[in-house]
């Protein structure tokens, strides 16, 4: 699967997808850190990469090309790295990773809810 990982999420994440064998595009350690969030959406739409971010500022389908699919992970400003990359681990473990393909997936503590990305 191709994701573009947001510059606000911990490398860990980062690492936990790479170990998957995942092709992973790291806004943080790129040229892209600090791009506006319509270009990233731009990108990962362009480039079929589904954007995982904490950051709920994205256009959402307001913009095409879409992305693949939106990985939005809610977690409390307290959380740490680790925490935030368990949480996912765990989505990963129990989620079909085709099911983020059009879709909105809500990652939180907890829970995941999901909807279609138009």
């Amino acid at each position: 699967m191709r994701f573009l990982v947001d510059e606000n999420l911990p490398y860990s994440l980062i690492q936990l997808l790479q170990e998957s064998n995942h092709d992973i595009l790291d806004v943080a350690s790129s040229p892209l850190r600090g791009s506006p969030d319509d270009q990233l959406w731009k990108l990962a739409g362009r480039e079929q990469r589904i954007l995982v971010t904490r950051d709920l500022d994205f256009p959402l389908p307001q913009i095409h090309p879409y992305p693949l699919g939106l990985v939005l992970i809610r977690v409390p400003d307290t959380f740490t790295g680790v925490q935030i990359t368990e949480l996912f681990s765990k989505v990963l473990k129990t989620t079909r990773l085709k099911n983020f393909e059009g879709n909105i997936t809500v990652v939180a503590p907890g829970q995941i809810r999901v909807r279609k990305l138009e």
